[in-house]
């Protein structure tokens, strides 16, 4: 009785082993995934910091240029115009955010799930690293400048159906890396700006954005028209989405990239595989930025948006690594 006894001790005990190994693999699997991706995320976001602090991408040059026109001409907007023209170096809110988003990141997830999130939320700060991209971002601080300008400045990288709107708008309300939407006594919504970024608020003869009012009108910027899904962590994208669902309107329809971003478990479960196999097809290119800005996280083609980077366009196609 004694033998049975301790040989079935030793095969739970073995089942035991074989079971935390097991564990340990997959931990290990996800870990060395996440990694890699970290890596080469940090490696474009290097690349990127370069480009900004040489002033290689158009729409810096064009934040220099209007924020000292503004600042020249419109004393009452002189703080607030030095305050965006920081975003034209690495130490703007744009760029800070990204780093920030990646520096968070989880590298030892507790489930495959968690893993597959973490995954994707390295690649949508690389895709949103990217130069092209980032260039066509800034094209919001371009336009807030230049709706300072009673129409002095040009708007850039709008539709011509948009830019009457574009001119009175401040493109910068609803971005994540600027503020955020906060629920007041009342119950209603209203865009908190971070930080010095309250000067707006100054500004604007402390006049508030609600979200309900604000949304129902075609405020078109490149965040809310297109970069949704990349710009922002999860509690952005998500706050965002239930606030689009809860105050329903033509021009703020969350896009269906934006509605799969943060799936449920058990589809993210079953992309990670395919996720990775993906990432790893692309390492190469992406670890020689200065030789090739093709790579696994976004290609360049024709953009919807336009072209507003030196370089070339980028993809605006909404897919699962991209659009709003």
């Amino acid at each position: 009785m004694k033998t049975v006894n301790l040989y079935k001790a030793q095969l739970v005990t073995g089942f035991m082993v074989i079971l935390l190994l097991l564990l340990s693999g997959c931990g290990n699997r996800f870990e060395e995934a996440l990694t890699n991706e970290k890596k080469r995320a940090k490696n474009t976001l290097s690349y990127l910091k370069d480009q900004i602090d040489r002033k290689q991408l158009t729409n810096i040059l064009l934040i220099d240029k209007y924020a000292d026109v503004i600042a020249s001409k419109k004393p009452n907007y002189r703080d607030v115009a030095l305050l965006l023209k920081k975003e034209a170096t690495s130490e703007g809110k744009a760029y800070q955010g990204l780093v920030k988003r990646l520096n968070e990141i989880n590298l030892q997830p507790t489930s495959e799930a968690m893993a597959e999130a973490n995954l994707s939320e390295i690649q949508l700060i690389a895709i949103a690293a990217d130069e092209t991209e980032f260039n066509n971002s800034l094209a919001d601080v371009v336009n807030t400048l230049a709706s300072f300008s009673d129409g002095e400045l040009a708007v850039v990288n709008v539709p011509a159906s948009n830019r009457a709107a574009a001119k009175k708008t401040n493109a910068l309300v609803g971005n994540p890396s600027y503020g955020n939407w906060q629920r007041g006594s009342d119950g209603r919504s209203f865009w908190a700006w971070y930080g010095m970024y309250s000067m707006f608020g100054n500004v604007m003869g402390g006049n508030r954005y609600y979200y309900d009012s604000w949304s129902s009108r075609p405020n078109y910027s490149y965040y809310n028209q297109y970069g949704r899904n990349r710009w922002g962590s999860s509690y952005d994208v998500n706050r965002n989405y239930d606030l689009s669902r809860s105050n329903p309107s033509k021009y703020n329809k969350p896009s269906s990239a934006t509605r799969a971003r943060y799936a449920t478990s058990s589809t993210r479960s079953s992309r990670y595989g395919s996720s990775s196999s993906r990432s790893a097809s692309g390492s190469s290119k992406s670890s020689n930025k200065s030789s090739s800005r093709s790579s696994t996280y976004g290609s360049r083609s024709s953009s919807a948006y336009g072209s507003s980077s030196r370089s070339s366009s980028s993809s605006s196609s909404r897919s699962y690594r991209s659009g709003k």
